[in-house]
């Protein structure tokens, strides 16, 4: 009776490894997907975006931003 259960432990032990390193193996596919940075490109054509306005200015309060009149 001994030996059954522990022969039983062993296989639902197996099975537990055998499904957790199925799961493990998924998600570290999905996130090396993820993360690929082939896979992450913006379509279309590549073109050099609008460059801000640069200004000097003396006080913070006074300045200008992209966008802003």
């Amino acid at each position: 009776m001994e030996f059954g259960g522990i022969f039983i432990l062993v296989i639902v032990l197996m099975v537990g490894g055998i499904l957790g390193g199925g799961v493990y193996a998924v998600a570290m596919w999905l996130r090396h997907k993820q993360l690929d940075p082939e896979e992450n490109k913006i379509e279309g054509k590549q073109e050099d975006p609008a460059r801000p306005e640069h200004v000097e200015v003396d006080n913070e309060q006074r300045a200008r931003f992209v966008g802003t009149r």
